[in-house]
């Protein structure tokens, strides 16, 4: 798959001669082969020691940029520009806190988080653009055996979580509280689709595009997308609402043991090795 070509040939290497830049890879639906019109682009940057300033990335990146570079701190490093009008985001990911959090998947597991495994799918499912150091290649090899403490803990965890997020949603029901309605149903999706990949030993690949991901586990209940998708689109005073994620839990619980025996994880829907 030929990924490395204009904007993020050139993005890639303008990072990669930064200080403490020692990898470069695409990610997000371009990576996984499931990208649209509407698509962004997805860059992410590994690094090691203090990220390089602001200011130093921007003006490397400025000539590549419609109006200039944007930074966007809410969840972490990130930088974001436009370039012949369509967005390119570049994501800061410090190597050292990566290889911890794979030690703490590997040793007590990611406890029971939602998404808790979506940066090990970053590191084993982006496609390098610029990899001197074989710090990717380091990273996808480890990762290739899923880590079973994390998906013993996940299974054994998030179907009690999935029991008190029900029992809130039908009580913000009878109270009429819909903003928690909103909530508690936005929990049970996160908690059902976290299980799901758990199950198949696939690290959770965000929040887009989440029933192509699960109608392509594996192992999962029947009609597992056309069922999701009922429950998020049904009105929030259905009565079934909460027992619609219930039961998709039960089913996705009773399926451990059955068929999936591989600890090696798929990356995506498509993985990218494969396109």
């Amino acid at each position: 798959m030929e990924v490395a070509t204009g904007v993020v040939r050139d993005a890639a290497d303008a990072l990669i001669a930064l200080d403490g830049i020692r990898a470069v890879s695409l990610g997000g639906s371009r990576a996984l082969g499931m990208d649209d019109a509407g698509s962004d682009t997805d860059l992410y940057a590994w690094y090691r020691g203090p990220l390089v300033a602001a200011e130093l990335r921007h003006e490397a990146l400025r000539g590549l940029t419609d109006d200039g570079v944007h930074p966007f701190d809410a969840f972490g490093p990130e930088d974001h520009w436009h370039s012949d009008r369509r967005l390119f985001e570049v994501v800061y990911v410090d190597l050292d806190d990566i290889w911890a959090q794979i030690s703490r998947a590997r040793g007590v597991g990611l406890d029971g988080e939602v998404c808790a495994t979506a940066f090990l799918h970053t590191a084993y499912a982006s496609v390098p653009i610029a990899d001197p150091h074989a710090e990717l290649d380091q990273l996808h090899a480890d990762l290739t055996t899923f880590p079973e403490a994390t998906r013993a803990v996940q299974l054994l965890r998030l179907p009690v979580m999935a029991d008190e997020f029900a029992s809130q949603l039908r009580g913000a029901q009878s109270r009429e509280d819909w903003p928690m309605v909103v909530r508690r149903r936005a929990g049970l999706l996160d908690v059902t689709v976290s299980l799901l990949f758990a199950l198949n030993r696939r690290y959770h690949p965000g929040e887009k595009r989440l029933l192509a991901h699960v109608a392509s586990c594996d192992v999962r209940p029947i009609n597992v997308a056309d069922r999701l998708r009922a429950a998020c689109v049904a009105a929030p005073d259905d009565p079934s609402l909460a027992e619609q994620f219930v039961s998709l839990i039960a089913e996705t619980v009773a399926l451990e043991g059955v068929g999936s025996s591989s600890v090696t994880p798929r990356a995506s829907a498509q993985d990218p090795a494969s396109s």
